[in-house]
């Protein structure tokens, strides 16, 4: 499919190559000469939940393995649900919980990249905000994977960006429409109402070069088909998105 619509670069879910075995899905991206750039993770967990974080922080370290077999330079998750704890336990928390992790995607030179989400997906995370997400980041000493889509209402989203510009591995985008109150639910960039063009030319006047990824779940894209979805969401990129290969 990535070679139909023109595309030789993507991320792969941490939780899908879970699903597939890991050696398989694996295998066959190195096979396919496709360049594989980050796995994206999640710790469906909340602070409280010592099962849930073995088996979330597992997947993890199995991610940063697979990223050095398939030659991707980041693995992206988020940071855990909080539970009953506020903010600044939950961060405490944290930082105990993932030193490990840190220590080995370290080891074994795969940069991590801690994402933000929307509120409504206080499940997975308790960083909702960028600017929130870079303080935990820096305490945990790893970069960022700023998500435009959860944060583009975000007061002083540019300035937050620039503060941390160093630290950014990927942005990541996809179209949002007021009216949803439900998630996933992500729209083909320009089927929306975020002012993504101006977004992604601002972040690039920011000076920021790396990867922008689209992505793309939800009613929208499983009923207009995701090949066709990803499709204009790769031409819409091609014309809109600087230095977009």
């Amino acid at each position: 499919m990535l070679r139909r619509i023109g595309a030789h670069r993507f991320g792969v879910m941490a939780n899908t190559l879970e699903t597939q075995g890991w050696d398989t899905p694996l295998a066959t991206i190195v096979a396919s000469g496709l360049s594989a750039e980050f796995i994206a993770g999640g710790v469906r967990a909340r602070q409280d939940d010592e099962t849930g974080w073995d088996a979330a922080l597992a997947t993890l370290t199995r991610a940063i393995d697979g990223a050095v077999e398939i030659g991707a330079t980041t693995v992206s998750f988020t940071s855990g649900g909080s539970g009953t704890l506020a903010w600044e336990d939950s961060a405490h928390r944290a930082v105990d919980r993932f030193g490990p992790l840190v220590e080995h995607a370290r080891n074994r030179g795969v940069a991590l990249a801690l994402e933000n989400t929307m509120s409504i997906r206080s499940g997975i995370s308790f960083t909702h905000s960028v600017a929130d997400t870079a303080e935990l980041a820096r305490r945990l000493d790893v970069g960022l994977m700023v998500d435009l889509y959860s944060a583009w209402q975000e007061r002083g989203l540019m300035q937050t960006v620039t503060d941390n510009l160093d630290t950014i591995r990927i942005v990541q985008i996809g179209d949002h429409r007021t009216s949803a109150t439900s998630v996933p639910n992500r729209w083909v960039p320009g089927d929306g109402e975020m002012p993504l063009e101006r977004m992604v030319r601002e972040v690039r006047e920011l000076g920021y070069r790396g990867l922008i990824d689209l992505e793309l779940l939800g009613p929208a894209i499983d009923d207009e088909g995701p090949e066709r979805a990803l499709g204009r969401g790769w031409e819409w990129m091609r014309t809109h998105v600087p230095c977009a290969t």
